[in-house]
């Protein structure tokens, strides 16, 4: 990732600061927004695998759209947004989620190859070292399994580019950024020739957010692939 998005994206103080703003109104505020985005993000994370890491569950909007055969575990930076997800969980409606924690998605305490499947729901962008955390996630993530992201990701220049540049500044004060393109996780990729870019596709009907599926190849596969994975 460049220093330029790495400047733009919140620190970790201006996060929880955004974060104890919004966990009172958060699901009224963006709960309709994101909704299609987080159905099509459930569904893939659905199909990949039983056990679920969710990386920033925040008040567990997404929790109750994974299967109900599924084991989910959530993790989250903010204690205020975890609170709201961890008393919907207390209502008994969503037994397939087995636990949420406080955690920090760059160093977690889950054993090696302990998920099926890592969902991040909008969380990539807030999180400055993308290396760092992707690699945290194919640590514990088991032999084939699959990281899906739902973000707004670009990886566009020109005009629409210097929007987002400017814009930044803004959404930093809320604890967003809209400065993250594709080029970290590809970067990423290059250097992690077990796991590509399986799918990468805008969601209708706006186009506006973006899913990617990074899938990691089998050991046999892995074993046969050139430095440069391909």
């Amino acid at each position: 990732m460049s220093d330029e998005t790495v400047s733009s994206i919140p620190n970790r103080a201006q996060q929880q600061k955004a974060y104890r703003f919004w966990a009172p109104v958060y699901d009224r505020v963006y709960g309709f927004f994101l909704k299609r985005a987080q159905m099509e993000l459930a569904r893939c994370v659905g199909g990949a695998g039983r056990d679920i890491l969710e990386i920033g569950v925040g008040t567990g909007l997404v929790l109750p759209l994974y299967p109900p055969a599924s084991n989910v575990t959530g993790i989250d930076i903010s204690a205020d947004m975890l609170r709201k997800a961890k008393t919907k969980v207390a209502r008994g409606s969503l037994p397939h989620v087995k636990a949420l924690h406080v955690m920090d998605a760059c160093e977690t305490t889950f054993p090696d190859a302990s998920f099926d499947v890592i969902s991040l729901p909008f969380v990539i962008t807030l999180i400055p070292d993308t290396g760092r955390l992707l690699s945290e996630c194919a640590r514990v993530l088991k032999p084939r399994g699959e990281i899906v992201i739902v973000s707004k990701i670009t990886d566009s220049s020109g005009a629409v580019r210097r929007i987002e540049q400017m814009v930044s500044p803004v959404a930093q004060n809320i604890g967003l950024s809209s400065a993250f393109r594709l080029d970290g996780i590809e970067d990423w990729l290059r250097r992690n020739p077990s796991f590509h870019l399986a799918e990468n596709r805008t969601i209708p009907p706006t186009g506006y957010f973006r899913l990617l599926r990074l899938s990691r190849s089998s050991p046999e596969t892995s074993e046969k692939a050139s430095p440069s994975g391909h």
